[in-house]
């Protein structure tokens, strides 16, 4: 899709614009494909133009057995009217479309898309679409039967198919429609017996249908190419949208300074963990965390290295947390929160004591504090298993609790609360 951004702005001048242009418009791709037949056709540039005849190919090669069933079957069925039209050499006319045109049909019915090229492609049913012309033109001057000389008419039908039903690139079209045309009229040239009026009408109309059936096919692929666009501005658009909602996503459950989860992302994933544990009686952890003296850091040092410390304090919190069910959030202000779904006291405290240490190997300097020379943390350690009987804010009351405690005793050090029955002890370490 970077293509379509990049590149694709092609100018619709030939379009009169009906609504202002929107702020989507001016990024999708544009296209003048809205062309008058006779004009210069707009073509998209080459990423995209690739792209549309893959697309385009896809679709002929999808229809393209059924369609040729259906044309053989309709030329084959016109072998009713040989016995008619051309009576004197009705089994060689018969000969000729099942022995050899009909066979060639089958074989680009089947065969024509297991050709790597589009060229190649394009060039065997331009071949075949013209045999199945000459055919006909083969048929009538092997016949003396005066019935003989309306027998090509059938060129036109030919070339109706190639262009609209067929829906041949529009290249192929016109060489495919000149090639026939032509023959129709070298055929008439030979027919003895008609008038130069009447040949020249004859030729006309088929003239006529070629015109007529190449400004449909140059219609299409206008149409088609308006719909490619159409889809491509859709899907352009579908993925701007996700991209923002995904963001949105993201803005509105991180925290923009220190990355981690926010708030409101730590209490959606508490309900929802609390819930998991509860139905399944697992443990269910919280560790709460404090930055030691993080007033006095700000003050001596500047707000701005404050918010580098707390960074820093965030990364180290962060690579400990390793499981992905496991959630580290920044609480608020200077404190952080880790959530440790399906983990025992015990474990949870070990860890906590490993964030502890991740925070003062840093060695991030801290004249102002009264626990130690460096920036430390205090932790406060609850595990329960709930039930009815409690609630989420009861485990975060506990956590809070042990840092209390934590604190109290001095700071850069893990308190875990116990819990007895339903309600929550402090105990440190």
């Amino acid at each position: 899709m970077a293509a379509l951004s990049s590149t694709c702005r092609i100018s619709e001048a030939h379009e009169p614009m009906s609504r202002e242009t929107s702020p989507q418009d001016l990024t999708a791709p544009q296209s003048t494909t809205t062309t008058s037949f006779w004009g210069r056709s707009g073509t998209f540039p080459v990423e995209i133009e690739a792209s549309y005849q893959a697309e385009m190919d896809r679709l002929r090669e999808n229809r393209m057995t059924r369609t040729g069933l259906a044309g053989a079957f309709l030329y084959a069925a016109f072998a009713i009217s040989d016995r008619s039209m051309v009576p004197d050499v009705y089994q060689q006319a018969w000969k000729i479309r099942f022995l050899i045109v009909i066979p060639l049909m089958l074989l680009c019915s089947f065969a024509l898309y297991r050709l790597k090229t589009p060229l190649m492609r394009e060039s065997l049913l331009s071949v075949t679409l013209m045999i199945t012309g000459a055919s006909l033109s083969w048929i009538a001057a092997l016949s003396h039967h005066p019935n003989a000389v309306h027998y090509h008419t059938g060129v036109t039908l030919i070339v109706l198919f190639g262009n609209i039903v067929l829906n041949q690139r529009f290249r192929s079209a016109v060489v495919t429609s000149v090639g026939l045309v032509g023959l129709y009229g070298v055929s008439l040239m030979q027919v003895a017996g008609m008038s130069g009026e009447v040949r020249f009408n004859n030729w006309m109309f088929c003239f006529a249908a070629v015109v007529i059936s190449l400004i449909a096919n140059f219609r299409m692929d206008q149409d088609q190419r308006r719909a490619y666009l159409a889809r491509l501005r859709e899907q352009q658009r579908n993925e701007e949208l996700s991209d923002a909602v995904e963001l949105l996503g993201k803005l509105s459950a991180e925290d923009a300074l220190t990355r981690l989860a926010n708030r409101r992302e730590f209490d959606r994933r508490l309900g929802i963990e609390w819930n998991r544990a509860r139905r399944d009686g697992h443990a269910l952890s919280l560790v709460l965390i404090d930055v030691d003296c993080f007033k006095n850091y700000n003050d001596h040092y500047g707000h701005p290295a404050g918010d580098a410390c707390l960074q820093k304090v965030a990364e180290a919190l962060q690579s400990v947390v390793r499981r992905s069910a496991d959630l580290a959030a920044r609480f608020g202000g200077e404190e952080f929160v880790v959530l440790l779904p399906a983990t025992e006291a015990d474990a949870a405290a070990a860890l906590a004591e490993h964030m502890r240490q991740a925070v003062a190997d840093l060695q991030i300097p801290h004249a102002a504090s009264r626990a130690a020379a460096g920036v430390t943390v205090s932790l406060g350690v609850a595990s329960l298993r709930p039930d009815d009987a409690c609630q989420p804010s009861d485990l975060v009351a506990a956590a809070d609790a042990a840092l209390y405690r934590a604190k109290e005793l001095g700071r850069n050090r893990v308190a875990a609360a116990q819990q007895q029955h339903s309600a929550p002890t402090v105990a440190t370490q």
